[in-house]
């Protein structure tokens, strides 16, 4: 059955009940029947109480359903070789304040996911934006698999005293950057989130099977990417999935126990290759 009639059929029926619910709660409130009370009717049970209970009835079956449906998806992911996916996160960064940048890219490397590639682009490439790429560095760029690039132009602007060669040259040396790297820095002239977003896609091309975004003052759980990857990878009719985004200072401190356990859960799904992951078209 074609999916568009299946699901016209569900809203057609779910309205249908929902309308026959509320002229039967109508009727029995109207007609006041009761099936027994008391003497001075201090107590009773009618027909309206009988229908709100049975809607009570049907809702917690269903929710049973859906908690057992649930706790049957939490199983472990298992993936035969060839079907293993590879994830990139993209951080959006503009202007973070430091702490809360240090804190997303630890715990961007934190995460229980291997091969996850990482890629920050920092929104503005001027010399009082210079201390992210600073941050980075301290963080992620201790290792031959950083790069960083800094940027005149975006893919939409090009900057001061560039040539039509010379952003070529650009775009050819981002695309190198990001996909030679397992973590990256890309620092370009000011475009707003949206260009942010469009050079971390652009150069990222379809080098990976799945896009994480986050912002820079974000913290990220361990077992986030292969958590939402799991409801991907079990749906094929799911698109995107969105993390539990909190406030800051709410569940921001991520200790050693949760880091193993989130590992732990990585391995047992697949030893493989991490507030929002979206298929790849």
């Amino acid at each position: 059955m074609p999916v568009q009639l299946t699901t016209a059929l569900r809203v057609v029926g779910t309205s249908l009940f929902a309308l026959a619910v509320l002229g039967g709660i109508l009727a029995a409130y109207v007609t006041g029947y009761q099936f027994i009370h008391t003497e001075k009717h201090y107590l009773s049970f009618g027909l309206y109480g009988a229908i709100l209970g049975l809607h009570l009835l049907i809702q917690s079956l269903f929710a049973f359903l859906e908690h057992r449906h649930m706790r049957q998806a939490g199983r472990p992911l298992k993936l035969s070789y060839p079907q293993r996916r590879s994830v990139a996160l993209c951080i959006a960064a503009y202007q973070e304040d430091p702490d809360y940048l240090r804190k997303c890219l630890r715990s961007a490397q934190r995460i229980a996911f291997p091969n996850l590639k990482v890629v920050m682009v920092v929104d503005g490439n001027r010399q009082e934006d210079s201390y992210m790429l600073d941050i980075f560095h301290e963080v992620l760029g201790g290792t031959e698999q950083a790069g960083f690039f800094v940027w005149r132009s975006n893919f939409h602007e090009a900057g001061e005293g560039e040539t039509e060669a010379s952003l070529q040259e650009g775009m050819d040396r981002v695309r190198n950057v990001v996909q030679a790297s397992t973590f990256s820095c890309i620092m370009q002239k000011w475009g707003g989130k949206r260009e942010v977003m469009y050079t971390a896609f652009k150069a990222l091309g379809d080098s990976v099977d799945y896009i994480q975004v986050c912002d820079s003052d974000t913290v990220l759980d361990p077992a986030c990417t292969i958590e939402m990857l799991r409801v991907l990878e079990e749906d094929p009719q799911v698109g995107g999935v969105g993390g539990d985004v909190q406030p800051p200072g709410k569940g921001m401190a991520v200790e050693d126990d949760q880091v193993q356990a989130a590992q732990g859960r990585a391995a047992e799904a697949w030893s493989i290759h991490q507030c929002n992951i979206s298929r790849e078209q």
